[in-house]
């Protein structure tokens, strides 16, 4: 499928960058609030701790797993179209999300807001390189990281003071419902800001690629999820071997597809380059840490600082504003670096963990908001660490593969983003409890603050792991101009 290179107006593409950037807000704003309300969900629906993070990888799981079929309906039926349904699906799940009576209710609406944001996000990103002409897509792109900064600061506040001001007795559900004007008002727009394309044809969909993601990934994530609350039953491991051979089977399918004409869901061709292997590891390692940080700090500062929703969103916020300055800064540093600014961004993560290790090591100070404070240059330098990298990531990853192919390598990268954070989410999560010996809300065996901070120093050597594989595996990523991200 082809698009017409026409392109709006100047006053009308700023108003559609508006609109997409408003789109973004309120998907990373949905994974974010959420982190913050889930003590609160816990505690309501009686439900357990693997419960939580269901709620939380589900979302995460279900975009992974159609985020790349819902970049390739954008193509064969009208990014405009796709965006919008996007937009509607994910504001009536939300709503659904808000009226959950039961933790199993809740994570099935998650999953459905998971699958609405895989029609609605890859649109963002395909809209800004068909209405901005090439010259000017620098500023747009530098817009979208730094909205991702800005949701992952707002998210945590926000979500705080819903559950503080308890508007009109609803508490927790109050953080689904607030995206259902944003989603409403989005819409609204989309008819006068987003241009209509006229389509030169369809692509098929890749079924057999779809099923066998879907199955691969499934069968990876639920395990670990519940695996770990539940001991690790027999059942785990016949998951883990259907995961891998759902894996074999999604290469050799595709591969026949791709050297048959086809266009597989998963190029094979794209491994054969060592760049965006690399790249996707760097990706994959990354973003595992991002999102389970998020969740032990929402518990760590709720029930073993005992901080309330709202206090717990205001410490959140110097890991929030190093990532969005960071952000900034990051899309210019590459431009003049390359990929060497995601060394940078792996050295100063490196550092934040050390000073956050260091910082918890003598044990939690005679109060909870001492110990926030004593925490704050920690989270504000491993979150400049991270916005660091995040922001170039993309756009470095994709200028090791050829131009023709950057489409479905974008997929594959942001896909392997969201099973990062759920992957995240499930194993940072196992390990927090192991520490921590109890269910953080277990009323019978409730860990003191010592218990929560020792917890979270145990997962903080994990998290300097990883920042510590980012730079290795930046290390081997091409260096040059072949290295920096082109606009395309």
């Amino acid at each position: 499928m082809t698009e017409a290179p026409a392109r709006p107006p100047g006053p009308r593409r700023r108003g559609a960058l508006a609109v997409l950037l408003m789109a973004a807000f309120m998907g990373i704003l949905d994974v974010l609030i959420v982190n913050v309300a889930a003590p609160s969900i816990q505690r309501d629906l009686h439900a357990s701790f693997d419960d939580i993070q269901a709620v939380i990888s589900g979302y995460v799981l279900a975009y992974a797993v159609a985020l790349t079929t819902g970049a390739r309906l954008g193509d064969s039926y009208g990014r405009k179209r796709v965006f919008l349904l996007g937009v509607l699906g994910f504001a009536a799940f939300s709503a659904g999300c808000a009226a959950a009576p039961s933790a199993g209710v809740l994570i099935a609406l998650r999953i459905g807001q998971g699958l609405a944001a895989a029609l609605m996000l890859p649109q963002v990103l395909a809209l800004i390189q068909v209405i901005f002409p090439e010259r000017e897509r620098a500023r747009p792109l530098a817009l979208y990281g730094a909205t991702l900064g800005l949701g992952a600061v707002l998210g945590q506040i926000i979500g705080g003071a819903l559950i503080r001001m308890d508007v009109l007795g609803l508490g927790w559900r109050s953080v689904f419902l607030v995206n259902v004007p944003i989603g409403l008002a989005v819409a609204a727009c989309v008819p006068a800001t987003l241009p209509k394309r006229r389509l030169a044809g369809r692509r098929p969909l890749d079924i057999p690629g779809l099923l066998l993601t879907a199955a691969a990934m499934t069968l990876l994530i639920f395990p670990l999820i519940r695996g770990s609350a539940a001991g690790w039953p027999v059942w785990v491991w016949p998951a883990f071997a259907g995961s891998a051979l759902a894996l074999v089977a999604l290469w050799r399918v595709e591969g026949r597809q791709e050297s048959a004409g086809g266009a597989p869901l998963v190029p094979p061709s794209l491994f054969r380059r060592q760049g965006f292997r690399i790249g996707l590891a760097i990706a994959l390692v990354f973003y595992s840490g991002n999102y389970g940080l998020f969740l032990l700090l929402a518990y760590v500062f709720q029930d073993g600082l005992h901080l309330s929703p709202l206090a717990s969103g205001i410490a959140f916020l110097p890991l929030g504003v190093g990532f969005a300055g960071a952000s900034l800064a990051g899309h210019r540093l590459t431009a003049r670096y390359g990929s060497r600014v995601l060394l940078v961004g792996a050295g100063t993560m490196v550092v934040g963990y050390v000073v956050l290790i260091a910082t918890l090591l003598p044990g939690p100070a005679s109060s909870g908001w001492l110990t926030a404070l004593a925490m704050v240059p920690a989270l504000l330098v491993s979150g400049a660490g991270q916005g660091i990298v995040s922001a170039p990531l993309i756009g470095v990853v994709l200028a090791t593969v050829r131009r023709e192919d950057a489409g479905a390598g974008s997929g594959m990268v942001l896909t392997a983003n969201q099973l990062a954070s759920s992957l995240g989410v499930a194993v940072l999560g196992a390990v927090f409890l192991a520490l921590l010996g109890a269910d953080p809300q277990d009323t019978a065996a409730r860990p003191d603050e010592r218990g929560f901070t020792a917890a979270l120093m145990g997962c903080s050597w994990l998290l300097l792991a990883l920042a510590v594989g980012v730079g290795l595996l930046a290390r081997r990523l091409p260096r040059g101009d072949q290295a920096r991200p082109a606009s395309r």
